[in-house]
């Protein structure tokens, strides 16, 4: 199809055209279009149908897609902001993928000022979040596009409109890209940002990347122009300034200028971070595992949650839990436990910043309770959180306990808690309230007859400063109290101690702030509640006035006073006229005021007696206070003793412990041995009846040779025998008496074996005299 032909083609027709030509003819036209009428239907269509507009932004053409982002550019100029928000979503990402990355540099530009006006016109934040995709594309080229697109919308909006949060956390990844272009559009990212929001950049950025890159960032950096200002404002900061000022409607992009200035100071490192869950993290069982008796255990689960909480910016949650377990720990007999949990309440306290004035009150008393501690790590540890407590919260947080400890039993605990209250005084930019005041004034004289002279250097100190704090003229009233010997140290400590805030300074707030609101309320004198302004304006115009209208009105007498003429009228009008009627007639009161003046003398008898009532009140109160806090100095005094006798008694027990414990390992080591010895004893009375037996097998083998020499006998009376014979007979039976008696043997330990050969060579014997029997028979018969 030629040119000609397809020319007269309908707008509609042109855009879905298969020739690239046909549809850079239609975006030509609809850019005609869009420039003469807005609400032209055939852009309502597209408006309501932002798949066609990505479609055109997003040609596979590069001349037809150059025309196609104009059109869309020239749309969106001509757009109001709701209609620009229905294509956001669909567009942006087709620019940003397609045409910041065409290979015309028109095209590029084009689709940067498209999405340069979707900030402008929509919202910036959402804008740069249908970016941040394309930094992780794995093509370099896309990557590199998006981050110049990004740096020139920061370069034109500027860091109060567009949010560097956005991006601030996407930066240290850029500078890790392997492809080098990106990384120096991550530098001049990087400039842009740091321009507005300061060292702030430095303190986020420059931990998360490479010394070499910080030191060319550095270079960067002071080639930077202070004062980084924005070229563009948003169409909802042209309405704001189009609003106020309706007189000049020429505006000029340099009006916001000032305030976006201003803001600069609104950025910090801690605004970057991202939130860190910290409760999560914690052990179920930490509550068990912190009462453990073991101290090194305690100090084990303290060091094993400590770097939850190194997070930067720790999430907001409700920690008052926590804070009481590591309440238990500030009150933990070992020095490490207590040491361990000041630094994770710092470092809570650092990362929840303003959100942990809520725990200061929670904490000072228990902090103070400790500083009796000498030695220097530890005090260290309480007293830096203790200024942290008050850093984060108000002087009226800390007040409190701080004087309650001012009047503590030890003499250390009151010098830390004044110390701590001087530090607190100097840094306040609160004025403390007349009651706060009295209290610590009452306690600080008090202890100015303290018999420790640090106690009394340190009441002078806080009686000082707070006379710097409340000026000369309250101050007086207390300096009267203070003894003859430390006016002139404390009047020397008030002239040395610098403080932040003053009465001169609240006198002037207080007058601004009441200049403002008469200025809201102009009218406030014609409501008829007092007559003080229409007086003053009496008295002002009576001097010109007095003499030419006849006024009634008195004013001061001049020099050619006539009073003098009419001294006899005058005495006479005075008695002859009735007080009220003469009151009306000189000062000019209607009945209707001298009325309501006399409402208002009865409404102020009424106050003056309800003053009396509060009064007397307020001294019944005090009184109850000063009784309680002498009662609250006693029980302390009771419950240190208290603590002292627990402490004596603990040590007591844990010696009868010890003791116990020593008895009865004695106790097991003497059953030992008893058994033992009896095991011994046994073996022995066994050993015992062994011998018993072998003694009496003895016995009776000593016994065998008489049974032997009854049987010769009976032998020799039964032989027939010669006499020589006999003779021979008697003349071995004691020889056979005398080798039995060498078996006859004592030793009991061989008693068996002598037993077995005695019987043995008994029974030999035996038998032998039975053969010589057997053999004397035959020659009797």
């Amino acid at each position: 199809m030629s040119e000609s032909e397809f020319e007269n083609l309908p707008v509609e027709e042109l855009l879905e055209h298969k020739l690239w030509k046909a549809r850079q003819l239609g975006y030509s036209q609809l850019k005609e279009i869009a420039e003469k009428s807005i609400s032209d239907e055939l852009i309502t269509q597209l408006v309501n149908n932002p798949q066609r507009l990505l479609k055109i932004v997003t040609d596979s053409n590069v001349a037809a897609q150059e025309m196609g982002i104009s059109a869309l550019t020239t749309i969106l100029k001509q757009s109001r902001p709701e209609t620009v928000s229905r294509t956001r979503d669909t567009v942006v990402p087709g620019l940003v993928e397609k045409g910041l990355t065409s290979s015309k540099a028109s095209s590029r530009s084009e689709a940067t000022e498209a999405l340069l006006l979707y900030v402008e016109l929509d919202s910036g934040k959402e804008v740069i979040e249908l970016m941040l995709p394309s930094l992780s594309a794995k093509s370099p080229k896309q990557v590199t596009a998006t981050v110049k697109a990004i740096n020139d919308i920061y370069s034109a909006f500027g860091c109060p409109t567009m949010d560097p949060k956005l991006i601030i956390n996407s930066i240290p990844k850029l500078f890790e890209h392997s492809d080098k272009n990106v990384r120096g559009e991550a530098s001049g990212l990087s400039v842009t940002i740091r321009s507005y929001i300061g060292d702030s950049f430095d303190q986020t950025i420059f931990p998360k990347i490479k010394p070499i890159q910080q030191k060319d960032l550095k270079a960067l950096f002071e080639e930077i122009k202070s004062g980084a200002k924005p070229s563009r404002m948003t169409y909802s900061q042209k309405s704001a300034n189009l609003a106020e000022n309706d007189e000049d409607v020429q505006m000029t992009e340099e009006s916001v200028i000032e305030s976006t200035g201003e803001a600069k100071a609104v950025f910090n490192a801690y605004d970057f971070e991202d939130p860190v869950d910290v409760l999560s993290q914690l052990p179920t069982d930490l509550s068990t595992r912190l009462r453990e008796s073991v101290w090194k255990e305690r100090v084990e689960v303290l060091e094993e949650i400590s770097g939850f909480f190194k997070a930067p910016k720790i999430q907001d949650e409700d920690y008052s839990y926590f804070i009481s377990l590591m309440v238990g720990c500030l009150r933990d007999v070992n020095l490490q436990v207590v040491t361990l949990a000041c630094g994770i309440l710092l470092d809570l306290a650092k990362g929840l910043k303003a959100n942990f004035h809520k725990y200061s009150s929670t904490l000072v008393s228990p902090l103070l309770e400790r500083t009796k501690e000498r030695k220097k790590t530890v005090l260290g540890a309480l007293i830096e959180v203790l200024d942290t407590c008050f850093k984060y919260s108000s002087f009226h947080d800390i007040v409190d306990p701080t004087v309650e400890y001012m009047v503590h039993i030890s003499p250390h605990v009151k010098v830390e808690s004044m110390q701590y209250l001087v530090r607190c005084l100097k840094e306040t930019k609160v004025l403390p309230t007349n009651d706060e005041i009295e209290r610590m004034m009452a306690s600080a004289i008090k202890l100015l007859q303290d018999s420790q002279v640090t106690v009394r250097n340190a009441a002078s100190e806080v009686i000082g400063t707070l006379m710097k704090l409340i000026g000369s003229e309250k101050s007086r009233k207390y300096l009267d109290r203070v003894d003859k010997r430390h006016v002139k140290k404390v009047q020397q400590i008030c002239q040395s101690a610098v403080v932040k805030t003053g009465p001169t300074r609240e006198g002037f707030t207080v007058v601004e702030q009441v200049t403002s609101i008469n200025d809201k309320i102009p009218n406030l004198a014609q409501r008829g509640v007092g007559s003080n302004t229409s007086e003053n304006e009496n008295t002002t115009a009576a001097p010109s006035t007095s003499r030419s209208s006849g006024s009634s009105i008195p004013s001061k007498r001049a020099a050619t006073s006539p009073l003098k003429e009419n001294v006899a009228n005058h005495k006479n009008t005075l008695t002859s006229k009735p007080l009220k009627a003469s009151n009306v007639s000189n000062y000019g009161i209607s009945a209707q005021q001298l009325q309501e003046l006399e409402l208002l003398k009865a409404e102020k008898f009424v106050w003056l007696e309800e003053k009396k009532v509060l009064l007397s009140d307020l001294e019944e109160v005090k009184s109850n206070n000063d009784s309680l806090l002498k009662n609250v100095v006693s029980l302390n005094g009771k419950l240190d003793d208290y603590h002292e006798k627990f402490t004596t008694m603990s040590m007591t027990l844990k010696s009868k412990d010890t003791q116990i414990f020593r008895l009865r390992s004695d106790l097991e080591t003497c059953q030992i041995r008893y058994s033992q010895l009896q095991q011994k004893n046994k073996v022995l009375s066994g050993q015992l009846e062994l011998s018993n037996d072998k003694n009496t097998a003895v016995e009776s083998i000593n016994k065998v040779p008489e049974d032997s020499n009854d049987i010769n006998r009976r032998i020799s009376i039964l032989s027939i025998g010669s006499s020589t014979g006999e003779a021979k007979e008697t003349e071995k039976i004691p020889v056979l008496r005398n080798n039995v008696s060498i078996y006859n043997f004592d030793d009991a330990d061989d008693g068996w074996k002598r037993a077995t050969a005695v019987t043995n060579d008994l029974k030999a014997k035996i038998q032998r005299m039975k053969a010589r029997t057997r053999v004397l028979d035959p020659v009797d018969d």
